[in-house]
């Protein structure tokens, strides 16, 4: 169905597409405030493998806690059942050139509060064209001309591409997109905030372990560390399901690197293929040589500050670097 009346209380998901405490997270946490602060339309920007939903529900409870919150999916139905939903008629222009609304549509239930649309890129072209005549009008005439109402609601919708390069190929209204974007969020990909992927591994292992009936179990250093590492093209649902699998599997008390290489790809984008051979001590030896020279190359040898990004004394570094073979540049 694409219509789901959504329930105000936090599940863990929801946490877990909020949780970080980089400055990227940050400054989402601070729009997010001023967008509740301000009028106009809102659309956020979310890669595949994020809740944008998440973000719509934040912005909701801070400016209209208690009246409506609709979740409309708008690649969960076909073309007619999108119309009949959101308008409540097929009628696509009234006498004056307004458009007609039913009483019990999406967009008069709303009354106050937000609707949010997700997938917002899937509309029809027909459904496009009504729902930017409306939002420009901003009133329509309601069952059959009785009345003429004004649109009510809070419009956040989200997409999981860029509009402005749908909007280019023609495949989204300008005025539409102009209209739902008067401002604009992004959730950041978990990839350029590998600071936050620790805290969120444990988060989804204490749920995932609570879910399955299971003792905790907390990651090893190394284990996060190379998690850490990861592009995380799924984001959030990528590592959600890496991480209750790696309950289910991980043996001892803890999960250690070792689980972690054997449940998890180290190839694909960005990724050089990985080809397994050798012994699993080798393979965590590689690792740990590639991963701690990429931190010293980040840092530029800078010792101090690596040995800080890696969470270890600088005197472990330089012992684990010799150990490693990876030799240690003087930085001019």
């Amino acid at each position: 169905m694409a219509l789901e009346a959504v329930a105000a209380t936090r599940r863990g998901r929801e946490v877990l597409d909020l949780a970080g405490t980089s400055p990227a997270m940050q400054r989402l946490r601070d729009q997010i405030a001023r967008a509740a602060a301000r009028r106009g339309h809102t659309l956020v920007q979310a890669e595949r493998g994020f809740d944008a939903a998440t973000i719509a529900r934040a912005i909701h409870d801070a400016r209209a806690p208690g009246l409506p919150f609709i979740l409309f999916g708008c690649a969960d139905a076909e073309s007619a059942e999108i119309e009949r939903q959101l308008f409540g008629t097929s009628r696509r222009r009234a006498d004056g050139g307004l458009e007609s609304l039913s009483d019990a549509c999406v967009l008069r239930r709303v009354r106050g509060g937000t609707l949010f649309l997700r997938d917002v890129v899937e509309l029809p072209a027909p459904v496009q064209a009504r729902l930017a005549r409306l939002l420009r009008d901003g009133e329509a005439h309601v069952d059959e001309h009785l009345y003429v109402a004004p649109i009510d609601a809070r419009v956040v919708s989200s997409a999981a591409t860029p509009l402005d390069a749908e909007v280019h190929a023609g495949r989204f209204r300008e005025d539409l997109a102009r209209r739902l974007s008067a401002l604009r969020l992004e959730i950041p990909p978990l990839r350029h905030r590998p600071e936050d992927i620790a805290l969120l591994a444990a988060a989804a292992a204490a749920a995932a372990c609570e879910q399955a009936e299971l003792p905790r179990k907390p990651f090893t250093p190394a284990a996060l560390t190379l998690l850490g590492a990861l592009p995380w093209h799924g984001n959030i649902t990528e590592l959600e399901r890496v991480v209750e699998r790696l309950v289910r599997s991980a043996p001892g008390r803890t999960i250690r690197l070792e689980d972690v290489l054997a449940s998890v790809r180290l190839d694909g984008p960005g990724h050089a293929p990985v080809v397994p051979k050798g012994t699993l001590r080798e393979a965590r030896r590689w690792f740990e040589r590639e991963y701690i020279a990429a931190v010293l190359h980040q840092h530029r040898w800078r010792t101090g500050e690596a040995a800080r990004a890696l969470g270890m004394q600088r005197t472990n570094l330089y012992r684990k670097a010799r150990q490693l073979g990876i030799v240690i540049r003087s930085v001019q």
